[in-house]
This record gives C-alpha cells, structure tokens and sequence, in this order.
C-alpha cells in the first residue's frame, strides 16, 4: 500500500528512480553513465552504475558514479589509458593532454601552451591547433575533454571523466 502524497515527506515527493538498459559496447555505456553522471551533478545524491547485461545486480538505493574514469593518465609511466586500452600518443599529444588535465578549467592561449611545451618556438599559433585536432581524434568517440574558446585558445573541462596519476 503506498503513502498518499499529503503524507510523505520531501525527500520521498523528490525521489525519481530512472533506469536506461543500453545494448553495446562497454565503453559506451560507460561514457554515457559518466555523461548522466555529470548531468545530473546538481542533485544531492547520484549514483550511475554500469553493468553488463550478463550479470544481475541488486538495484542500488542510490545512484553512484563509475569508479574508474574513462581516462587515466599516467605521468610516471608516460601512458594514457582509454577505457582499459592503451592509448598511442606522440610525446607533445601526451604532453598536451597531461598540462591541460592538470590545470582544469583554466584556459590557455595558443602562445602560452607553444611556449610551455614546444622545445622549439618556430612555426606559427595553428601549430598547437594541429596537435589538438589529433588528441581529440584519438579520444574520440569516448570523449571530449578538450574545449575551445574562441578567440582565446583552449580549456580541459574539469568535470571530464579522468584522472591524472
């Protein structure tokens, strides 16, 4: 028997339960679990889990975010890792990709990222738009980290699913 709604407390009025079965790949599951995740952040209390359709699982009292992001880095080792796979990036991609993962929702100039990482200062601004387009490709279409501010150069978007180890 249920609680008519003049009786309930605020919290239980409040409580949405959803549930997405997604058929797929793995991966994509996991992006869009940390897409929900990121999405509903406002709320007081969320819990995305994946799982595969293989294996039943308890229905959580609460929604949790995965645990393993979908990208780590990892600076001692020089490896990026995608989804459990190794990603193959060239030293400045994984240059760019750690300095910008480790300054979050900062934005940087074109000028000040060539002048952080390029050895060699020749070659124009588009350089570092060259580097960029190739780091998008290859963490696309998993992810998106990497936004550009017109004008102005670019940002790592700190909510991004990813960690710096």
């Amino acid at each position: 028997m249920t609680t008519p709604p003049e009786q309930r407390t605020t919290a239980e009025l409040l409580r949405v339960d959803i549930r997405i079965d997604l058929t797929g790949r793995a991966g994509d599951a996991a992006l869009v679990a940390a897409r929900l995740a990121t999405a509903l952040d406002g709320l007081a209390s969320v819990d995305v889990t994946t799982r595969r359709a293989a294996v039943p699982t308890k229905a959580a009292p609460h929604l949790r975010l995965v645990s393993d992001p979908l990208l780590r880095i990892e600076t001692g080792s020089r490896r990026a890792v995608l989804l459990g796979s190794p990603l193959v990036l060239t030293r400045l991609e994984f240059d760019l990709l750690r300095f910008l993962r480790a300054h979050p929702d900062r934005v940087f100039t074109r000028a000040a990222l060539k002048s952080a990482l390029w050895p060699r200062q020749h070659g124009g601004d588009r350089t570092v738009d060259v580097h960029v387009r190739k780091l998008r490709a290859k963490l696309a279409p998993h992810l998106d980290p990497i936004t550009t501010v017109r004008g102005v150069g670019y940002r790592f978007e700190g909510s991004a699913p990813v960690t710096l180890a």
